[in-house]
């Protein structure tokens, strides 16, 4: 329905109909998998076709090797092929996958293209770090963000690791007498856990991801592609972690220890995202939760 349309798409929509769409679109927001189902409905439009990523005027370029970094090479490459005439239309579309990953020599040169766009193209930015693009590029840029959009997961694992990370919280906050060490043990199993679900479900998610990429993307792109899969998961349980952790914490309005509570929860939070940055600069995901869940043990453990 247009009206449960959120109200950036309905700026491109209204633009693509004026005939007066930006030539460089930032798509950003905080699930992966939403700024790329997104942006292929909007490439889908501007192309008419229903599988905008097998069309041939449209064109791709992905973080590649194993730092995951989209090199000046291979820019000028997708720039070279968006030069040439239209195969099929009179429009052609390039998406820059999680942009935010430019070396600076790329970055400037994607600014030089922005500054004289190829005629007929429309260039898609997706990333879930804006802040990290120079500013001059979002500036030349029609930004469109998406709000989070993805449902809650409801993998069984999954919904049994959220009741249990409940329990041990309000064992935490009870002032039961557990022992610390139990409460430590817990605390690791939590985090061997989640690594276990986050690994399985991304496996899952690779195995009918890769039947839709395109043809002709080499190893590199491929490996950029599944860690993006992976990615964008681990994202998305993090989030249900907070919101866990939010629904336990304020779930009570009429308890008294609610101002306490809520002190915690902003104390955990910004563990969690302290652990999201350390874990885009490759910190193990497994010591990333441990170091969550042990300082969640200390907050919630507090008197105050």
């Amino acid at each position: 329905m247009a009206d449960q349309m959120p109200r950036s798409l309905r700026a491109f929509t209204s633009a693509l109909e004026r005939g007066r769409l930006a030539h460089a679109i930032l798509v950003y927001g905080d699930h992966p998998p939403a700024l790329e189902s997104a942006c292929l409905d909007l490439a889908g439009q501007l192309l008419n076709t229903k599988d905008a990523a097998h069309h041939p005027d449209f064109f791709a370029l992905r973080p590649g090797g194993k730092a995951r970094l989209i090199k000046v090479d291979a820019l000028r490459e997708l720039l070279r092929k968006i030069q040439l005439t239209a195969s099929a239309g009179a429009r052609k579309v390039a998406v820059v996958y999680e942009a935010d990953r430019m070396f600076a020599a790329t970055a400037n040169a994607f600014l030089k293209t922005l500054e004289e766009p190829p005629a007929g193209t429309t260039l898609f930015l997706l990333t879930t770090h804006p802040n990290k693009l120079l500013p001059t590029i979002r500036s030349r840029c029609f930004n469109l963000r998406l709000p989070a959009a993805s449902a809650p997961l409801t993998d069984a694992d999954w919904l049994s690791w959220r009741e249990d990370y409940a329990k041990w919280l309000d064992k935490l906050s009870s002032g039961e007498k557990s022992k610390t060490s139990d409460l430590v043990l817990a605390a690791y199993g939590l985090g061997a856990r989640f690594e276990g679900i986050l690994n399985r479900l991304s496996e899952a998610a690779w195995e009918k991801k890769k039947t839709e990429l395109p043809e002709g993307l080499d190893d590199d792109e491929i490996s950029a592609a599944q860690t993006g899969i992976h990615k964008g998961l681990r994202s998305g349980l993090l989030v249900e972690i907070e919101q866990a952790s939010r629904d336990f914490a304020l779930g009570q309005p009429a308890d008294p220890s609610l101002p306490a509570r809520a002190a915690k929860l902003s104390r955990a939070v910004a563990d969690l995202e302290k652990i999201s940055g350390l874990l885009e600069v490759n910190l193990k995901e497994d010591a990333a939760l441990e170091y969550f869940l042990l300082r969640s043990l200390r907050h919630w453990t507090a008197k105050n």
